[in-house]
């Protein structure tokens, strides 16, 4: 469990006087050690150890009032996310709501600090997985047994909040539970990724499948992401999800006092099956679209997006007629994670 007084050394000293910085080490921090639950359960998918890795989870509970007509929102995390990178999201909301509602969030296997699908300790750093459908799977198994949200008879409404990768494992799930949630925020969402390192999609996406399933190294790293870095984020303007040096500062403490959730870059094991299972005009089906528009949708792009492919986002939209797409300007891939007035903005809608 991580500890509040266990800053890192390399604490930017402008970053550490700054008002959201003091905010999250004085409030927010302390706030989610107080009240957040966790919990975990065995992950839906066998290891490579032939035993199936456990997953964490947190939940932020409604104050006093569980079960009684209150909303109830899934968070669905990006790559490399674990719940620790949105404890002041969870602060925002949970204040927002005066406290009523409850917030549900588990890390993915083979990230966070949840357990490793690649159970040898030499790949134990990186994203691999076998079939990008078990993100689902474990998904749908902690929406059914842990959260309870679709038990409760007098629950309030329920939210969806999927981001990034979570956008192309939402699609999954909202396919396997239709109608479950009445409203879906996709965040920057990967339908599909875009090019590394000028190397188009196309040609990535046949690289990715002959590395993966032909030559039998679908656990090694990309090139160009093959490397495990320490706890530090790239700075600004090194960095392609945020702008925002602040949050990022504290996103590192989360990093340096849980050094597992620090892993390194895409594999192309990963690289594969995000693309066999990636949602553009070619894949989406009617059985995804049917299921959206059950829900109303509200997806965000971000402007100045440089790691997942906004045309796909736009496709997806202009596809699903409940979907209302937003540009969120100024924003590079994480607009939750911005600067002040691009949050709060996003964070309004």
């Amino acid at each position: 469990m991580e500890k509040s007084s266990d800053l890192p050394p390399t604490l930017d000293k402008k970053t550490a006087s700054g008002p959201i910085y003091k905010r999250y080490v004085n409030d927010v921090i302390p706030w989610f050690d107080s009240v957040a639950k966790r919990g975990s359960f065995n992950s839906q998918t066998l290891g490579t150890d032939g035993r199936p890795p456990v997953i964490q989870y947190c939940h932020v509970p409604a104050k006093g009032r569980e079960g009684k007509n209150v909303p109830a929102i899934v968070f669905v995390l990006g790559w490399s996310e674990s719940f620790l990178k949105y404890k002041e999201i969870f602060y925002d909301l949970h204040k927002k709501y005066e406290g009523n509602i409850n917030i549900w969030c588990m890390d993915h296997c083979s990230q966070g600090i949840s357990g490793r699908w690649a159970a040898d300790d030499e790949y134990s750093d990186r994203g691999w997985n076998a079939d990008f459908r078990n993100y689902a799977k474990d998904q749908v198994h902690f929406i059914n047994e842990t959260t309870n949200i679709r038990k409760q008879k007098t629950s309030g409404p329920r939210f969806l909040f999927c981001h990034s990768m979570g956008g192309l494992v939402g699609t999954h799930v909202v396919t396997m539970l239709p109608g479950v949630f009445e409203k879906i925020v996709l965040s920057a969402p990967m339908f599909t990724v875009k090019g590394l390192d000028g190397v188009p999609f196309s040609v990535l996406r046949a690289v990715a499948q002959v590395v993966d399933r032909a030559l039998g190294k679908g656990k090694e790293w990309v090139p160009g992401a093959a490397s495990k870095p320490d706890h530090r984020c790239p700075e600004p303007p090194g960095n392609d999800t945020s702008n925002c040096i602040d949050r990022l500062e504290c996103w590192n403490i989360q990093r340096y006092q849980n050094p597992k959730v620090v892993v390194g870059g895409v594999t192309w094991g990963w690289l594969n099956q995000s693309n066999i299972h990636r949602c553009d005009p070619d894949t989406i089906t009617k059985e995804v679209v049917d299921a959206f528009e059950m829900s109303d949708v509200l997806l965000l792009s971000c402007e100045l997006e440089s790691i997942v492919e906004p045309k796909s986002m736009v496709e997806f939209a202009e596809a699903v007629g409940t979907c209302e797409w937003v540009n969120v300007e100024g924003s590079l891939h994480e607009a939750f994670f911005e600067r002040d007035e691009i949050r709060d903005w996003t964070f309004d809608r």
